[in-house]
């Protein structure tokens, strides 16, 4: 049975993705065993579990980061706000192989509590992972992290887990590099 109302249309290849938009942008710190240190911005990511906390990032493997994870096993989740759109257009723009994005962007960056990658210090709050599993799904690698110290920046979520969100609100990707925020 179908509604008549309704006008739908058949859609393909990256427009799949694309449904499942609005997600947060983050930025990925990683760093390679020569302790050459990157960042990209990923939109495919997701939880996966409670206990332990784990999370999936999906990265291509055409991506400079894409082999530091997989040498260092380690990465840093870091959840930004509105005020870093800029730097995240750009992390999506160019790769680590020409630039060297930290230095360029002007990220100011501290030492993780756990893992070898940097945390940004501008983040909203940030995810320490250990890298536990990866899979190639198609044309990239699901990347399993292990949660293994997180924090949050108390006056930017001081009431996010009631739904309100205050000070830089997180930053989402909308789709293909554009971005934008929730409003009340």
């Amino acid at each position: 049975m179908s509604c008549p109302d309704k006008k739908m249309k058949t859609v393909v290849g990256r427009d799949v993705s694309a449904l499942l938009n609005p997600r947060l942008a983050i930025l990925v710190t990683c760093c390679g065993l020569s302790g050459k240190r990157n960042l990209l911005t990923v939109a495919w990511h997701t939880p996966l579990s409670h206990e332990p906390p784990c999370l999936g990032i999906a990265i291509s493997p055409k991506r400079y980061s894409h082999q530091m994870i997989v040498e260092s096993g380690e990465f840093v989740v870091n959840i930004l706000g509105q005020s870093m759109q800029s730097k995240v257009k750009f992390c999506g723009h160019y790769s680590g192989v020409d630039t060297e994005k930290f230095d360029c962007l002007k990220l100011k960056t501290e030492q993780a509590k756990i893992v070898s990658p940097p945390v940004l210090t501008e983040a909203l709050g940030y995810l320490e992972c250990v890298l536990i599993d990866k899979k190639s799904i198609g044309d990239h690698t699901l990347f399993v992290g292990q949660v293994v110290h997180a924090q949050v920046n108390q006056d930017s979520f001081s009431n996010a887990w009631e739904g309100s969100v205050f000070g830089d609100s997180p930053l989402l990707c909308l789709q293909r590099q554009r971005y934008g925020v929730c409003v009340e």
